[in-house]
Order: structure tokens, then C-alpha cells, then sequence
């Protein structure tokens, strides 16, 4: 046989090329444990410091139950079509076809027919305008 065999533990390390293996991988799990512990430390820790997040719904729309209206201006057509979405007494969509087409007209005639002032329904409109755009040469 051969007469190097048993080999010293520091040779059979150096062949099978765990000097370097097991130091690196010891490092890993170092690097793992450690970043457990911090992130536990981290995420379990409650900042007080924060306040939380407080809504505040606008009192003169919940009030009257408007959520949202929205006007389609078409220059090619005698009327503008509006939508309303109510949320009061339960939630519906009141649609509106009005011989109108300037925005304080709209508001104003809205106003009126949902018994709220033209305000109010200013703040809650979206004009959007359905005419096409004209094509570049």
C-alpha cells in the first residue's frame, strides 16, 4: 500500500479543497443567522412615532350622497350627456340629457334638478369631450 496513506487531516483538507469550502460556508450561515436576528429586531419593533392615517370624507357631498359626476360634451349633438352616482339612499347611476353645453350652464341646471348648489356640483365634475380628434395631415 501506499505508505503516505493515512493522510495527515491537514493534507486531506487541502485535497478535497475544504479549507476553503468550509470557512466560506461557515461565513454564510453567519451572515444568515445575523440577518434573521436583525430583521426580526426590525420588524417586530412598533414605531409609535407614526400616526395612523385618518380620512376625513368631505361632509357636504356625504350629506347629499353624491359620489361622482361626469359630463360628455359633443359638439356634433343638441344635448350633453351626465352622469351622476349617488350613493344615497342606495347606490345608483342617474343619467341626464340636458340641451346645454358650457360647463357653468351644466352645473347650474345639475344644481337644480339634484336640489344641490351649482358649487357642489362643480366640485364633483368631469368634463370629458367626445368629439374626435382631427386627424394630422
Amino acid at each position: 500500500m501506499n505508505r503516505y496513506w493515512p493522510l495527515p487531516v491537514k493534507q486531506l483538507l487541502a485535497r478535497c479543497g475544504i479549507e476553503f469550502w468550509l470557512p466560506l460556508g461557515l461565513l454564510g450561515v453567519g451572515f444568515w443567522l445575523l440577518g434573521q436576528v436583525w430583521t426580526n429586531q426590525y420588524l417586530q419593533a412598533s414605531n409609535r412615532a407614526i400616526a395612523p392615517l385618518t380620512l376625513t370624507p368631505n361632509t357636504a357631498v356625504q350629506d347629499h350622497g353624491l359620489l361622482s359626476a361626469r359630463a360628455v360634451l359633443n359638439n356634433d349633438l343638441p344635448f350633453t350627456r351626465v352622469e351622476v352616482l349617488v350613493v344615497k339612499p342606495v347606490p345608483r347611476t342617474l343619467q341626464f340629457l340636458l340641451p346645454l353645453d358650457t360647463p357653468s350652464e351644466l352645473e347650474v341646471e345639475l344644481g337644480n334638478q339634484l336640489k344641490v348648489s351649482p358649487e357642489l356640483i362643480r366640485r364633483l365634475m368631469r368634463y370629458e369631450n367626445a368629439s374626435p380628434a382631427p386627424e394630422l395631415p
